[in-house]
């Protein structure tokens, strides 16, 4: 008999006089009230069919299931979702709900998989999706608000990209921005509302995100109606923003509604940052410094000073201190050491959040990035192809709505999409559709399971 600790200094815990209550009881739960669990196809029901009702053989609930089970197993396409379906068993078509004609289930082909998401409004899919994450995610920490482009997913439509009016030889380029809360190992993460901006042209700077295009919509202005869309309670929530998105409007908006805001100062608020560069010019010791960590070969160390003593200078709204990290990186094997500094700002006072929570905060952000890895890694979508209608939003909204409960079970998503489209079985209890997935259960903090 073979036995490892599947935490660090676990014989030293679990000898404890008195017991931690994560090891009395494990980690957090996801449980699932019958009364709340249904199957998929429900879940798209009330999302109105663009289709005529003339031909239309397979109901829209069923076509958008098997394209949600389909991402969740890594199709990165219209064709290998409708090859998916083809694949199923006669047991997994009926739990899909598939249409039963000549004594067999009859799973959609390749043209209606292809059609559905390009003409499905994606508000509506929004709400939908939005309704699973309500029943069965865990309450959100912070949320960070980040946009992505879908590089590849370039209109050549001659119409739109004459009335773009984009440099020679260019297309337009799908830029979406999204939220994304983060917490200390959920049950289940939620990514809502990508939402499709406006066309960019090819290789698009900052400075050209931030000025309106040919129908008025930039990326600052699609992120507040993004945020009344969340159907969340702002109160007490806090949210992060890069540089782009660090706006006067944004800052009201949030704490209008009594959440607050820790932004990064850049050069898109000249006169923000030269204020705090200047203050900070001669840094003394810092208020909160993070141990050193090891990871991919370097050597990382954060600090932080933070000053409330600007706040009746700065002319950006709300702000109630401001600070800048500095961020030390050694590589392991050149030995070669380099320091970045970046500024920011926040809304907290230093009684609602200390140097080590606002340190916290900041770096968190940037976790957001881990989601557009996993969309450019996992599911390939910087190379994807899909541009009609409203293909490239429905798309991306159904690879980030399997992230969640892809990570509520696993931490490598590349391996767990491929053990699921090994086992379509799998599928179903990822997405709460058998009797299995009401069964509670257990993470210990390193992330494994426990029985």
């Amino acid at each position: 008999m073979f036995a490892r600790p599947l935490a660090g200094g676990a014989r030293a815990r679990l000898t404890r006089p008195e017991l931690l209550p994560v090891d009395r009881h494990g980690g957090p739960k996801a449980t699932i009230p019958a009364d709340t669990m249904r199957s998929l196809p429900d879940l798209f029901a009330d999302i109105d069919d663009p289709r005529r009702r003339q031909g239309r053989r397979h109901p829209l609930p069923v076509v958008l299931a098997i394209a949600a089970g389909a991402t969740l197993c890594g199709a990165r396409g219209h064709k290998a979702m409708a090859e998916w379906a083809a694949d199923l068993s006669p047991r997994a078509r009926e739990r899909f709900r598939c249409r039963h004609r000549g004594g067999r289930h009859e799973v959609p082909s390749e043209f209606v998989v292809r059609d559905v998401p390009v003409r499905v409004d994606p508000d509506q899919l929004d709400r939908a999706l939005q309704r699973f994450h309500a029943d069965h995610a865990s309450p959100d920490d912070a949320i960070a608000i980040d946009g992505k482009t879908l590089r590849n997913a370039v209109c050549t439509d001659e119409e739109e990209v004459a009335a773009a009016q984009p440099a020679a030889g260019q297309g337009r380029q799908e830029p979406v921005p999204g939220a994304r809360p983060r917490r200390r190992r959920p049950a289940q993460r939620r990514h809502p509302h990508p939402r499709k901006v406006d066309r960019l042209p090819v290789g698009a700077d900052d400075e050209t995100k931030r000025t309106p295009t040919a129908s008025g919509r930039i990326e600052i202005g699609m992120v507040l109606p993004l945020l009344d869309d969340l159907e969340l309670d702002f109160e007490g929530r806090t949210f992060t923003a890069d540089a782009l998105l660090a706006q006067r409007r944004l800052a009201t908006f949030l704490r209008d509604r009594g959440a607050h805001f820790v932004f990064v100062a850049k050069a898109s608020q000249p006169t923000l940052l030269d204020d705090i560069r200047l203050f900070f010019h001669n840094r003394g010791e810092p208020d909160f410094r993070e141990p050193p960590a090891l990871g991919h070969g370097r050597l990382e160390s954060r600090a932080i000073r933070t000053t409330d003593r600007l706040n009746g200078h700065l002319t950006f709204p709300h702000v109630r201190q401001a600070f800048p990290v500095e961020r030390s990186v050694t590589e392991r094997k050149s030995g070669k050491t380099s320091v970045e500094l970046a500024f920011g700002i926040a809304s907290h006072s230093p009684d609602t959040a200390d140097p080590r929570r606002l340190l916290e905060l900041n770096r968190g952000h940037w976790k957001v990035e881990s989601v557009h890895d996993i969309l450019d890694n996992a599911f390939d979508e910087d190379r994807t192809r899909i541009r009609t209608g409203h293909g490239p939003v429905n798309t991306t909204r159904l690879r980030r709505f399997a992230i969640g409960p892809i990570k509520a079970r696993h931490d490598c998503v590349a391996a767990a999409m491929r053990r699921l489209d090994r086992h379509p079985r799998r599928v179903f209890d990822c997405l709460r559709m058998t009797e299995n997935s009401r069964r509670p259960r257990k993470h210990n903090p390193t992330g494994g399971r426990t029985n």
